[in-house]
């Protein structure tokens, strides 16, 4: 974490109550993914996957706003907080592993901006992108309920 911080890739934010900060985190993730799996219904696999992503991002931001952090913003952000999560929570939470965090941050990168020569989402990968974005917030509940996550520093 210090190397990300030395290098203003993650800051430290004011948090007056970290428990409530990320229960609102929480809860907008929560009505995010309810918009994923609409989209999923209704087959905009393009949008699913990329409302899943932002779910998923949310719950690892989660995990830092609850040690006061957060990325700098800007270019590269969503790797930094890949990188910080990844490090500290890959463990606890399988679906913050490295490999899969940035195969679903790529995956998002391609569904947000178009490229003609990439295949479309299909319903299997958004399927997947909203199924791990599910476990990733239930892993993220877990961890802030055992209670050892506390103000980085």
């Amino acid at each position: 974490m210090q190397f990300l911080m030395e290098r203003n890739r993650i800051e430290p934010i004011a948090v007056s109550d970290p428990e409530s900060d990320c229960g609102a985190l929480l809860n907008r993730a929560k009505k995010r993914l309810a918009t994923a799996n609409a989209a999923l219904v209704g087959e905009d696999n393009e949008g699913a996957f990329a409302n899943a992503y932002d779910v998923y991002r949310m719950g690892a931001d989660c995990l830092l706003l609850r040690q006061g952090l957060r990325a700098t913003g800007g270019e590269g952000s969503h790797m930094a907080v890949e990188d910080a999560v990844a490090a500290q929570f890959g463990d606890a939470v399988k679906e913050y592993a490295k490999p899969l965090f940035q195969r679903f941050r790529q995956g998002r990168h391609a569904s947000q901006y178009f490229d003609p020569s990439l295949p479309e989402k299909t319903q299997d990968d958004a399927r997947w992108a909203v199924e791990t974005a599910e476990r990733a917030l239930r892993g993220v509940e877990d961890v802030l309920a055992s209670g050892g996550l506390g103000l980085y520093g």
